[in-house]
């Protein structure tokens, strides 16, 4: 092979070993998507689903004609034949005297053909019958039983858009806190570099004899002490990345590195408390999901007193029989049937009575329901509030914290501030933009919080 071939190989197996042991960006957005698709409890939620349609398409079934066939055959020992006509009864040509001798012989084996056993049923016989009932006064009941499995249908839908939210906030809040971690990284990283650059210089310091030993080991302690930050907050890192890989459903080890615009300082909101709790108390899912559950208990209620009225069906049946002569083969009927249970001891009315409290319950649920999404606002709103400020006073804090690092630094120069003022100075500053990070990431996070409680409604 050519060296230019050789250079070449190396090349493309060098690129690709860099290109393999890249990280892989991510944004919050393909995220969430991956982690939409791959949840398994959003997955259990379409099988409530589905089986709540299945219940529902089959409750159709109830309100049309019942068809039933059925069919047998029997097996006799033997064929049942009958003598109709005794054959000594029968007269003869003599028994006419000279009348008798007028009529043909014929006439006379006629009757001899009746006297012979006649077969009324074969050994074999069979009959096949088709039914058809249709309920005419059930209908009422299951009308609404159909109209409680489409609430059914409906309220497991809602249940999984509301689960799909939380899924999508806990995305976030993984997401996020890894971007913040990521971040802690660079800061323990930049502080790592300050204080070598202090303990280079204290130890230059000492060389020259303007400071004592004690200022080089406190360099050296604080610089062990951050090492140690940093690598907690590696652990930290792997940690919040294997958390965010399993939600989304990709390997525990992938390398990923969330990206993202997430604007600092973050833009105010522009609607209300008021307004958020409104567009909540309208779209979360979790109110309409037991707004359709009242109409299950409503519909229940219905079906229940529906019970208490005397059944009525309307009947339709043919039969085909074959193998005896005392039945037609073919025989049809139209008629109606009634059935009332009208003394049970109460038990059809008390059932209606239970069926009506899990109705009542329903409605102080649908209370509830509300009460809670107020006050999940009303928190979601506070602790937003609270990450706004927490990131203006942390902003100040790292201004406050730069301009006394810089100031003690020209101090120590001078020889004028001790090495502790320093290291303090550093450990401030350090603390300040940690803080800030944290705090502008919460900010994002209780946002996400915010726009689950309001369904998505910012």
């Amino acid at each position: 092979m050519k060296p230019t071939n050789w250079i070449l190989a190396f090349g493309l197996l060098l690129a690709s070993v860099q290109a393999f042991g890249q990280a892989k960006e991510i944004t919050l957005e393909e995220a969430v998507r991956h982690a939409t698709e791959h949840s398994p409890e959003l997955q259990m939620f379409e099988y409530d689903i589905e089986k709540a349609k299945d219940a529902k398409a089959g409750a159709i079934g109830q309100l049309l004609p019942r068809l039933t066939l059925d069919a047998n055959i029997q097996f006799w020992d033997k064929r049942t034949d009958v003598e109709f006509i005794d054959p000594a009864s029968l007269p003869g040509p003599d028994d006419l005297g000279d009348f008798g001798a007028l009529i043909p012989q014929s006439f006379f084996d006629k009757f001899t053909d009746l006297a012979k056993p006649q077969t009324v049923q074969e050994r074999i016989t069979g009959a096949v019958n088709i039914q058809a009932v249709m309920p005419l006064t059930p209908l009422y009941s299951l009308a609404h039983l159909y109209r409680l499995q489409g609430a059914s249908v409906e309220a497991a839908k809602f249940e999984r858009l509301a689960k799909r939210y939380e899924v999508v906030y806990q995305t976030t809040d993984l997401f996020l806190k890894l971007m913040s971690a990521i971040r802690m990284l660079d800061v323990t990283s930049l502080a790592i570099e300050q204080v070598e650059a202090h303990l280079k210089m204290a130890k230059s310091f000492q060389q020259a004899g303007f400071v004592g030993l004690d200022d080089v080991l406190r360099a050296e302690a604080a610089l062990a002490k951050i090492k140690d930050q940093h690598a907690q907050v590696e652990s930290g890192v792997a940690m919040a990345r294997a958390a965010l890989n399993v939600k989304m459903g990709m390997p525990i080890d992938d390398d990923i590195v969330p990206v993202g615009d997430f604007p600092d300082p973050p833009a105010p909101l522009t609607v209300t408390e008021t307004e958020l709790v409104e567009k909540a108390l309208n779209s979360r899912p979790e109110r309409l999901a037991v707004e359709h559950k009242v109409k299950m208990a409503s519909a229940g209620k219905q079906a229940a007193i529906g019970a208490l009225i005397p059944t009525i069906a309307a009947v339709f049946r043919y039969t085909h029989f074959q193998g005896s002569k005392f039945q037609r083969e073919n025989s049809a009927f139209v008629g109606a049937v009634l059935q009332w249970d009208f003394w049970n001891w109460g038990a059809t009315w008390f059932r209606m009575k239970e069926v009506s409290r899990d109705h009542e319950k329903a409605l102080k649920g649908l209370e509830l329901a509300r009460d809670g999404i107020m006050l999940d606002v009303r928190k979601a709103w506070l602790d937003l509030k609270q990450a706004s400020l927490s990131i203006e006073a942390l902003r100040s804090q790292i201004e406050f914290a730069q301009e006394n690092l810089r100031v003690v630094t020209k101090k120590y120069e001078a020889s004028t501030a001790t090495s502790v003022e320093v290291l303090d100075a550093q450990s401030t500053l350090t603390q300040a933009k940690a803080g800030y990070q944290v705090a502008l990431l919460n900010y994002y996070i209780a946002f996400a919080n915010l726009q689950r409680a309001t369904a998505g409604s910012i």
